[in-house]
């Protein structure tokens, strides 16, 4: 089964761009693209099939891409951001996440990069990042002075809770912003094997994404 996908960005040669690294991918179908929040949006609600992840720039004219992914979260709730762009703003980082976005990741990005991040996405509900915006968020997270009460229920029945040695080697290398391709190669397994270990990260700390693993991790100094 294919993944959808919608590309918006208010520069034609970068919506090319975007298309060419995805070009050749057999799982992936390109069905909208649109140059800014407000085009997007009119073509969503008249498409006859929705797109399963939505590539997202940050700065176009009309409608911005923070504005378009509250407005387009709130409406078709099924859909998965990412966000494509040149910016690593703290605030932008956080105002997307806040906004729905389900990944960060800079246009500079490979085509393997990408198209790991959408296959996360979609499949395992996961957040991706590049390794630069990984790190920023990391250290914003680590000036957090309080600990959500669901991370203090588990926290306080197991120091480690219940991780294995191989997944706290796993959430070590997610701590360098590594994708799973890249810890895979490190620790000689699979990137589907990487992916389940960090299914089961998530599951045993109750947590949805990569960065709400790391941040309980970091806390807790298991790594």
């Amino acid at each position: 089964m294919s993944i959808l996908i919608a590309i918006v960005d208010d520069k034609p040669i970068n919506r090319q761009t975007v298309k060419d690294k995805l070009m050749g991918h057999s799982l992936i179908e390109i069905i909208i693209e649109a140059r800014n929040g407000n085009d997007f949006l009119e073509k969503l609600k008249t498409a006859s099939v929705k797109p399963d992840v939505v590539l997202m720039d940050l700065e176009m004219p009309e409608m911005n891409g923070i504005e378009a992914i509250n407005i387009a979260t709130a409406a078709y709730p099924g859909i998965k951001f990412i966000v494509l762009t040149v910016f690593e703003e703290n605030d932008k980082i956080f105002e997307a996440i806040k906004a729905g976005a389900s990944g960060y990741l800079l246009k500079e990005d490979s085509a393997i990069n990408i198209i790991d991040a959408i296959t996360n996405v979609f499949q395992y509900n996961g957040i991706p990042m590049s390794p630069s915006i990984a790190r920023k968020t990391l250290e914003l997270l680590k000036k957090l002075p309080i600990i959500p009460s669901t991370e203090n229920e588990i926290l306080s029945n197991n120091n480690s809770a219940g991780l294995s040695e191989r997944e706290i080697e796993i959430l070590k290398e997610m701590v360098s912003g590594k994708n799973y391709k890249a810890i895979g190669e490190k620790l000689f397994i699979s990137p589907l094997t990487v992916r389940k270990h960090a299914s089961h990260i998530y599951e045993k700390l109750h947590v949805n994404n990569r960065t709400q693993a790391i941040n309980i991790a970091q806390k807790q100094k298991w790594i």
